[in-house]
């Protein structure tokens, strides 16, 4: 191998273990799935398959492993110097409110 072919054969690894996966061979129906028991609700997986726990306000996240926050929140990078493509960590953070002080949105006309 060639420094160069080192260089494409790692950068080709980590965008096939980024993609999605390729759900028309998956059947649902002989998938085993963990049973979960999820305290901020859950959503279907990447193939619509099994059910996965959406992460809780505060809770930690990595963009990179397609973790989703509870509704309100988004993953904010603990540090935002640091790469979504290595696997930075971030925490699950309350999206900032876009109601006014009586409960009306400030983008309402």
């Amino acid at each position: 191998y060639t420094s160069t072919n080192i260089v494409f054969h790692l950068s080709l690894s980590r965008v096939q273990s980024t993609s999605p996966p390729n759900c028309a061979l998956v059947n649902c129906a002989y998938e085993h799935c963990s049973p979960v028991n999820c305290a901020c609700g859950s959503y279907k997986g990447s193939c619509g398959c099994c059910d996965v726990c959406y992460k809780c306000a505060n809770e930690a996240c990595v963009i990179l492993h397609q973790h989703r926050c509870e509704e309100g929140t988004e993953c904010r990078l603990n540090n935002p110097e640091e790469s979504i493509s290595q696997g930075a960590q971030g925490t699950c953070i309350r999206k900032p409110s876009t109601e006014g002080p009586h409960g009306h949105s400030h983008n309402e006309k």
